[in-house]
C-alpha cells in the first residue's frame, strides 16, 4: 500500500491511499466521513484493480484550513491528485457528499483522466423541490438546515448519534461501529457547517444528461433518502449510459452494510462496462 500527503494548486495537504494494481477505481466518500468508511471495500476490489482512497479538505487526517471548503474546490482537489498520482483512465466513484463531487468534476474538466463514473446513493441537487428528490431538506428548507447547525454546534455527540443511526439500514447503527463516531470528530463544526451549505445549494442536475462515460448509479432507502431507490432510478435515466442497482437490505451505508453485494456490483461494472 503507498499512503502519504499531496499538496493541491492551492497549498491544502490531502491524506490518500492507493492499494492494488490495475484500472484505476477512486472511492470519493462523503460529508463527516474519511476514507475509512471504505474498509469493506478497498481490499477486496484492489485484488483486481488500483483503487485511491482520500481524505477530502477538513475530513479524516487532511488538513482543517479555512479556505476552499466547496463541492467546486473538492473536485479540483480530485484532479489534483489524479494528476500527482499520474492516472489515467479513471472510475471516480463518489457516495453521498462524493457524488455531487464527482459531478461537478465532470462538469469543470469533462472526461479528462475519465474513464467511467459511479454515483453511490446521492442526489444531484440536496435542496431541489422536485419530487424525486428525497433528501431530508428538499425543497430549500433552510429552517431545517439551521435546526441541523444549532445541533451540531451545541450538542456534537448528540448530533453524530443521530446521523450515525440514519445512515445504516432502519435507522439503527449496528454494533461494532463506535470507530464512525470517531471518523465523524475529525471534521471540524465550522468546516461541516460550511460545505454542508454549499452541497445543499448545488445544482447538478444539469451535468446528468451531458455525461459521455459509462456510469454506475447504485441506491437504497434510508433516513437519509427516504426514497432513495426511485430517487437512483431518476437519476439514472437522465444519465445515457448508466447502470443502475438498487440495494433494499442496507441504508445509505450500503457499501458496508452490503458490502459483498456492492463489491461484485463494482467489479461487474470495471469489467464489463469499463473497456
Amino acid at each position: 500500500m503507498q499512503n502519504g500527503y499531496f499538496n493541491t494548486l492551492d497549498d491544502a495537504h490531502l491524506y490518500y491511499e492507493v492499494r492494488g494494481k490495475g484500472k484505476p477505481l477512486l472511492l470519493v466518500h462523503g460529508w463527516q466521513c474519511s476514507h475509512v468508511f471504505w474498509q469493506k471495500n478497498v481490499d477486496v476490489l484492489a485484488e483486481n484493480f488500483c483503487v485511491i482512497t482520500l481524505d477530502l479538505r477538513g475530513h479524516g487526517n487532511s488538513s482543517k484550513g479555512l479556505h476552499g471548503i466547496t463541492i467546486r474546490q473538492y473536485a479540483k482537489d480530485i484532479h489534483d491528485l489524479i494528476e500527482f498520482l499520474g492516472l489515467e483512465d479513471v472510475v471516480l466513484m463518489g457516495w453521498s457528499l462524493g457524488g455531487p463531487t464527482v459531478l461537478s468534476y465532470f462538469k469543470q474538466f469533462g472526461s479528462q483522466h475519465l474513464k467511467g463514473l459511479g454515483l453511490v446513493d446521492i442526489t444531484p441537487f440536496p435542496f431541489s423541490p422536485e419530487a424525486w428528490n428525497s433528501q431530508g431538506l428538499h425543497g430549500y428548507n433552510m429552517d431545517g438546515f439551521n435546526a441541523q447547525v444549532n445541533a451540531l454546534v451545541n450538542d456534537r455527540l448528540a448530533f453524530y448519534g443521530v446521523l450515525a443511526n440514519n445512515i445504516f439500514y432502519g435507522g439503527k447503527k449496528p454494533e461494532g461501529v463506535e470507530w464512525i463516531i470517531e471518523e465523524f470528530k475529525k471534521l471540524p463544526p465550522w468546516i461541516s457547517v460550511a460545505i454542508y451549505s454549499d452541497y445543499l445549494s448545488s445544482d447538478y442536475t444539469d451535468v446528468l444528461p451531458t455525461i459521455t462515460v459509462p456510469t454506475l448509479v447504485v441506491s437504497a432507502n434510508s433516513p437519509v433518502f427516504s426514497d432513495g431507490i426511485n430517487q437512483g432510478k431518476h437519476i439514472a435515466a437522465q444519465i445515457p449510459n448508466a447502470k443502475f442497482v438498487p440495494f433494499i437490505e442496507s441504508g445509505h451505508m450500503l457499501m458496508y452494510e452490503e458490502a459483498d453485494k456492492f463489491n461484485k456490483t463494482v467489479t461487474d461494472f470495471m469489467f464489463d462496462y469499463i473497456k
